[in-house]
């Protein structure tokens, strides 16, 4: 069983969503800034392919507050199970649904049969499931009973409940299948209660170890014996068994442990056929561990789908630009865009992988610019007014765009998916030159510097003697070796073109010795950006510094041009108008 279309309308942030999965993916991760509603839409999928009849909810649950408009989640399940397809089942429900996720009243020929559960929630807060199909007047009820054989599972902070035996946990489903609940927990709670683990039925002994290699193969930890346990701290209708390890039950684990757990049962209880969910699937887990848990998950066969959403460029990293859908939310509708094309997202995927999960997104033209933007981010976060937000709530990062062309392609890229890109950019190369009409066409503010500089010779042309004599000092002081750096910067400027003085950092000494101030400008530019005086983070940052306090550079064209990329990255743009394909009735159906 598959998602392949969700709906929803009014529940939390959402008022509107609708989307249709990529046929045939079975792993999709949600990434997108903060309040993108991620987590909301997983929740939605819990709560409408739950089989727990006693969900609360609350005012609260509804977008805006308003309880006069029905909560409405609806998701579209194919390749159904053969009991599910059983006309005592839902078979009898059965709608058609099409690649692009369109829907049609009966099944055809030329699409794949599905149904559609809904979950329908209004003012008098009770939950409704039903299963729906376009055109049909009344929906039908959909038992719990039957809901549970869905097999979705959520795994978040409240991962707890799947470690122990009750009527709802994973474990509780498994022993189901394997033995049957009620007789063999009422004798092993009997038993645990008389003498502990060691009056534990044989074949609940037998399916805790069962757990225990599942659980160490998904990278949970590496037990001593994992085995059901009184763990009297629990109170439970259901009994107070618990997974222990020796001693120590498995609720005393950290959180990264416990979730990895409650994912390995579920996998055992659903083999094949569970469909997982995952909020902030790194929470908890070291890096080595959530690489390992990441190629688990996207095993061919592990799961029948799972959903998973991410804030860790570490997890990006490991994962294919085909397995991310870019969620975001502008007025209460909420749009998912898989990211499988173009192709060349996949290098920038692997490269800069924290500019997928930001909004607004700053292409330099390369590392000295890189550690610019960080720079000037700090000073001006700093000095921003009391209520005003800050760059990193804005969902501002910065990337590295390897230079001219590159630079510019990067951006291209990421406007033609979606994302709000700035591009700070030299204006010495005359390909990349050609580039930025169509960066500026696609919606991207380009902030160029004039006259054919980069970063190096538009600051420099606008110190006085004083200044680079300053902007000299800032290099050498800056670099990993001061003293080896003055010999070989010193040297640098003397093979190209700068006099011999008694004091060579005073670029007066070069004024003395006849150079004039425009030739001293160029030889120091030229050196500064040709040798990489600034390449780095660090040295980024203190020319950052040392341009917005230097005097010199208080008003001119480099103030003019910080004064554009200011306004880029804290003033309000309109929202982007990203084209989605929105699945909807196919036409000629018995349509609503």
């Amino acid at each position: 069983m598959r998602i392949r279309r969700i709906d929803i309308e009014n529940f939390r942030g959402v008022q509107k969503l609708s989307w249709a999965a990529t046929p045939g993916r079975t792993f999709f991760t949600l990434i997108g800034p903060g309040d993108a509603t991620k987590s909301t839409v997983l929740t939605a999928v819990e709560r409408c392919l739950s089989d727990r009849w006693n969900i609360a909810f609350h005012d609260t649950d509804f977008y805006g507050g308003d309880v006069e408009k029905p909560i409405v989640i609806r998701v579209a399940l194919g390749e159904l199970s053969d009991d599910l397809m059983a006309l005592d089942a839902l078979g009898a429900y059965l709608c058609g649904i099409y690649p692009n996720g369109d829907l049609t009243h009966d099944p055809q020929e030329d699409n794949d049969p599905c149904v559609v559960i809904e979950l329908r929630v209004g003012s008098d807060l009770e939950p409704e499931w039903l299963a729906h199909r376009p055109g049909d007047e009344e929906s039908v009820p959909v038992k719990a009973s039957l809901r549970a054989k869905f097999g979705t599972y959520r795994i978040d902070e409240r991962v707890d409940a799947h470690l122990r035996w009750s009527r709802m946990s994973a474990l509780g489903k498994l022993t189901q299948v394997r033995h049957g609940t009620k007789q063999t927990l009422t004798e092993a709670n009997r038993a645990a209660r008389k003498a502990v683990a060691e009056k534990v039925s044989p074949e609940l002994a037998k399916l805790a170890s069962e757990v225990q290699v599942q659980m160490e193969k998904i990278g949970s930890a590496d037990f001593i014996e994992l085995k059901p346990g009184l763990d009297l701290s629990l109170t439970n209708a259901q009994g107070n068994l618990a997974l222990f390890d020796g001693p120590v039950p498995l609720m005393n684990f950290g959180l990264g442990t416990r979730r990895l757990a409650g994912a390995a049962a579920q996998r055992l209880a659903n083999p094949g056929t569970a469909l997982l969910l995952v909020d902030e699937v790194e929470y908890g887990l070291e890096p080595h561990r959530l690489v390992h848990l990441l190629w688990e998950l996207r095993k061919e066969g592990a799961y029948a789908q799972v959903f998973v959403t991410t804030h860790s460029p570490t997890a990006l990293q490991h994962l294919d630009a085909a397995d991310l859908v870019m969620v975001r939310s502008a007025g209460g509708v909420t749009t998912m865009r898989p990211l499988d094309d173009p192709a060349n997202l996949q290098s920038l995927l692997r490269g800069s992988p924290e500019a997928f999960l930001s909004r607004r997104i700053i292409v330099t033209e390369g590392k000295t610019e890189y550690g610019l933007v960080l720079g000037f981010l700090e000073r001006w976060n700093d000095a921003l007014p009391e209520g005003t937000a800050p760059s990193s709530a804005l969902g501002v990062v910065a990337v590295e765009g390897n230079g001219g062309t590159r630079s510019a392609t990067m951006a291209s890229t990421l406007l033609e998916v979606g994302y709000e890109v700035t591009l700070l950019l030299d204006s010495d190369d005359p390909q990349a030159n050609e580039k930025v009409p169509g960066v500026q066409a696609e919606g991207g503010v380009v902030v160029q510097w004039t006259d054919g500089n980069n970063t190096e010779s538009a600051v420099c042309a606008e110190l006085d003697v004083d200044g680079l004599t300053d902007f000299l000092s800032l290099a050498i002081d800056s670099a990993d070796d001061p003293e080896a750096a003055e010999k070989s910067y010193l040297d640098q400027l003397v093979c190209a073109g700068a006099p011999k003085t008694p004091e060579p950092r005073e670029v007066s000494s070069w004024l003395s010795a006849d150079l004039d101030l425009e030739a001293a400008r160029n030889i120091i530019a030229t050196r500064a950006h040709e040798k990489s005086w600034f390449k780095m983070v660090a040295k980024g940052k203190a020319l950052a510094k040392f341009i917005l306090t230097s005097d010199h550079l208080a008003a001119g064209a480099v103030a003019g041009k910080l004064d554009e990329l200011r306004a880029a990255i804290y003033e309000p743009r309109p929202v982007a108008e990203v084209a989605m394909v929105v699945p909807e009735v196919a036409a000629g159906a018995d349509g609503d």
